[in-house]
């Protein structure tokens, strides 16, 4: 992560669940309540609020937002996961060089125990084989699923949703005998 991405990811992170807390939260919070149908037919209105939103909107937006952050997370966890066994394999590349040329470090631990699991070729020693940690591919990877799963939870929105809400929802289903309007609270604002 460079120091723009960092920012951009906490900015991502507190933007959207303020969004969703200060402002989606209160907005769709007594939603049921206040979709009204011109019925008087036991369940029917909740049978028609069930057909026109089947998830809850504000719960639908929290798991959007975790999902979306997993990629981050997981590539957050890589990053820290090769940087840490890479500064075990410079530690170890380090005391490995020194033991050969006489210089060793007084330390309580066998240099070979300790550098067994970090797999380092001791005879590569020198400034020249210090290498900078890529991490190229993994951002791009994480990228391209964190904008595959922005797509995929759009796309769900649309098919669940919609991205107006109407005024008006009409609805035959049963208990229902006829067909009944129900009317949604505050549509516009929900729209925008």
């Amino acid at each position: 992560h460079s120091p723009l991405g960092k920012v951009w990811l906490v900015l991502m992170l507190l933007l959207r669940m303020a969004v969703v807390v200060l402002a989606g939260y209160p907005l769709y919070q007594d939603e049921q309540e206040r979709f009204v149908c011109n019925t008087l037919q036991p369940g029917c209105s909740n049978v028609c609020y069930d057909l026109f939103s089947p998830v809850s909107h504000f719960r639908f937006w929290l798991i959007q937002t975790v999902s979306v952050l997993l990629p981050s997370a997981a590539f957050s966890v890589y990053v820290l996961h090769k940087a840490a066994m890479h500064i075990v394999r410079m530690h170890c590349l380090l005391h490995g060089c020194q033991e050969k040329q006489g210089l060793g470090l007084s330390s309580p631990e066998d240099p070979k125990e300790l550098c067994r699991s970090a797999v380092v070729n001791r005879s590569d020693c020198g400034a020249h084989n210090l290498s900078v940690l890529n991490f190229s591919g993994a951002y791009t990877l994480h990228l391209f699923f964190r904008t595959l799963l922005e797509a995929a939870f759009a796309a769900v929105q649309y098919f669940l949703f919609g991205f107006l809400v109407p005024e008006r929802f009409s609805c035959y289903h049963s208990p229902c005998t006829s067909a009944v309007d129900c009317y949604i609270s505050r549509p516009t604002e929900k729209s925008i």
